[in-house]
């Protein structure tokens, strides 16, 4: 795997690690970090693309997921998600994540890289759709700055 720039992401989530996020190996389970990707997905999708302030505004569905999972997280643990979108295509695009643990003195430690497909849909005609121009703009000028 190739070296994570971290200056590439604008956009940080912080969650803090719940006593629920554990399993029994005493570590956040590696379903819950879909829950820290979905956190990070809408904070994203909220600040920069002005969506999802209401549930009908829900048009775009999460076709892949693949995560590296590189080191443990524990419970009582600061986590950010560092998220930007990789790549836009006609009817979908790429979130690139990387979580992140908060080490002593602010120092941050990567613990799992993410790519998430998201399709824009139509839930009216149930096809997917073109990725509107309003969301397109916004994230190429989020991301060119």
């Amino acid at each position: 795997m190739k070296e994570i720039d971290l200056t590439k992401f604008k956009h940080v989530t912080e969650v803090k690690v719940r006593f629920m996020d554990i399993d029994a190996l005493q570590h956040v389970n590696n379903a819950r970090y879909l829950n820290f990707l979905e956190e990070a997905r809408i904070s994203y999708s909220q600040d920069i693309l002005n969506l999802f302030s209401k549930v009908n505004q829900f048009n775009i569905l999460v076709a892949r997921i693949e995560i590296d999972y590189m080191r443990p997280i524990f419970y009582n643990t600061t986590v950010k998600i560092y998220t930007r979108v990789q790549k836009i295509g006609t009817k979908s695009f790429v979130f690139e994540s990387v979580i992140c643990v908060v080490k002593e003195e602010e120092k941050l430690e990567i613990v799992s890289r993410a790519l998430q497909t998201l399709v824009c849909f139509d839930p009216k005609t149930n096809k997917t759709v073109m990725v509107s121009d309003e969301i397109r703009n916004a994230i190429e000028k989020y991301e060119s700055n």
